[in-house]
């Protein structure tokens, strides 16, 4: 549902990049409160990785949320090129400049700092927000406007302006490794983990 989002967004005519950061956000908010409490309202591969990267889930849990991140994101692109009844690309080859790895190490570090901070507050209404309104300045403030998440990264293939088949790896590499510094932050800032 929030590739749904994300790329019917795009896919819109009538959308601008206002219009598409408030349906983004909006969904990951909305998408967070209901599944919260039985996922713990995460679609992204970093926060799994992360999580089983500290020894709080183990590895077949993780493979398992890993692959139902990547099929959603995937299933989500082409429900979205479906219901705009537009055709997904051929994938692009060019290589992303310094400018677009730098963005999505920012956007992934900004993104995991608030999803990990906010894990400590005692609040289960603080995260979806927090992590929304981060989204929502991101997508305005970046020049790749703030993909910040792998599944969403290898998803953006199955669209009709395709990502780059060597872009998206590392992409990926980039918004994991944004996103073990963010964790390896917060443990600074909180180093009794509270």
């Amino acid at each position: 549902m929030l590739l749904v989002a994300v790329v019917g967004s795009g896919l819109h005519h009538e959308s601008s990049e206002i219009s598409s950061a408030l349906a983004i956000s909006g969904s990951l908010i909305g998408l967070s409160l209901a599944f919260g409490a039985v996922s713990g309202g995460h679609f992204n591969p970093t926060i799994t990785l992360l999580q089983w990267l500290s020894g709080r889930r183990k590895l077949d849990c993780t493979v398992w949320y890993l692959a139902a991140q990547v099929a959603g994101g995937l299933a989500g692109a082409l429900v979205a090129c479906a219901i705009f009844k537009t055709a997904p690309g051929p994938p692009g080859d060019g290589l992303p400049d310094m400018a677009a790895l730098a963005s999505e190490g920012v956007a992934s570090f900004g993104l995991m700092t608030i999803v990990f901070c906010c894990t400590r507050s005692t609040s289960k209404l603080v995260g979806p927000f927090a992590v929304g309104l981060w989204l929502m300045a991101a997508i305005l403030s970046t020049p790749t406007g703030s993909i910040a998440n792998p599944a969403v990264a290898i998803a953006l293939l199955a669209t009709p302006d395709s990502a780059s088949v060597s872009a998206t790896p590392l992409f990926v590499i980039v918004e994991i490794v944004g996103g073990a510094l963010a964790a390896l932050t917060v443990s600074t800032v909180y180093p009794d983990g509270g």
